[in-house]
């Protein structure tokens, strides 16, 4: 809930407070729901497996922090630690998708995550996609089929997924990969049409098993516009990329106190 969760941001700033000297002078937020970009807040959509209400986690920063607070979608601070040192390192132009227990996509071009009017742009559970019966859904609908949600949620259950795709779980495992595969495959053969990427990153719970990636890949190269498909390689991507902004905040502050401007 909002409440919780505010509770836990502002007893984690106190902590530090306390432990260093003073106030920290910014701070960096990685928010498993999506983000308004304007103002910060996180935002309700419909099925979404995390939200924790309207969190403001600017807001409840604002009194242990003295300086900006960024918050972003960890799916958009993922990307950006796979460009920096991961399965997209050094590429100006491409797509990440997380299949994990929440669905998630980033669209880096020119080097940049395109974050959209407010801030939602990769919000793909919704997208229309193949069922495993062929009749056409949304992405998220897909494992309610397939029977892979937890009990009461729309999260996606990301052990059973895992099980089922690797033989492990009683069920045909070839069956399930290739509905998923073609499931995904839809949203990627959109969104290489809208944003022309240089390569197709997939990380996740689930999308970054082998034999996920494999059934992915083949889905995707076999469109008539081919592109590469590879796997994520950071270790807690989005944990790492809001950090590595943090660093820059902070070094561009102490750059900034150092030499005032005239």
């Amino acid at each position: 809930g909002e409440r919780r969760a505010a509770r836990a941001l502002a007893e984690v700033a106190e902590k530090l407070a306390t432990s260093e000297r003073g106030a920290p002078r910014t701070a960096v937020v990685s928010a498993a729901d999506p983000v308004d970009r304007a103002s910060g807040r996180l935002v309700r959509l419909p099925d979404a497996p995390f939200l924790v209400g309207d969190l403001d986690p600017a807001a409840v920063l604002a009194a242990h922090v003295n300086g900006a607070v960024l918050v972003d979608n960890d799916i958009n601070w993922a990307a950006r630690a796979e460009r920096q040192a991961g399965g997209a390192a050094g590429v100006d132009d491409f797509v990440y998708v997380h299949l994990g227990e929440g669905l998630g996509c980033a669209v880096v071009t020119d080097g940049a995550v395109r974050r959209g009017h407010r801030g939602l742009a990769g919000e793909i559970a919704h997208v229309w996609v193949p069922g495993p019966d062929g009749t056409a859904m949304p992405l998220t609908e897909v494992f309610a089929a397939l029977g892979l949600r937890r009990d009461d949620s729309t999260a996606i259950d990301a052990d059973a997924v895992r099980a089922a795709v690797t033989g492990d779980g009683g069920t045909d495992p070839a069956r399930v990969r290739d509905a998923l595969a073609r499931a995904v495959g839809g949203v990627l053969s959109a969104a290489v049409a809208l944003t022309d990427p240089d390569v197709v990153v997939v990380g996740g719970e689930w999308g970054g098993l082998p034999v996920m990636i494999d059934a992915i890949r083949h889905q995707v190269t076999g469109g008539p516009r081919p592109v590469p498909v590879t796997a994520a390689t950071v270790t807690a991507p989005e944990l790492t990329g809001a950090r590595a902004r943090a660093v820059e905040e902070l070094r561009d502050l102490i750059v900034r106190s150092a030499h005032p401007a005239e």
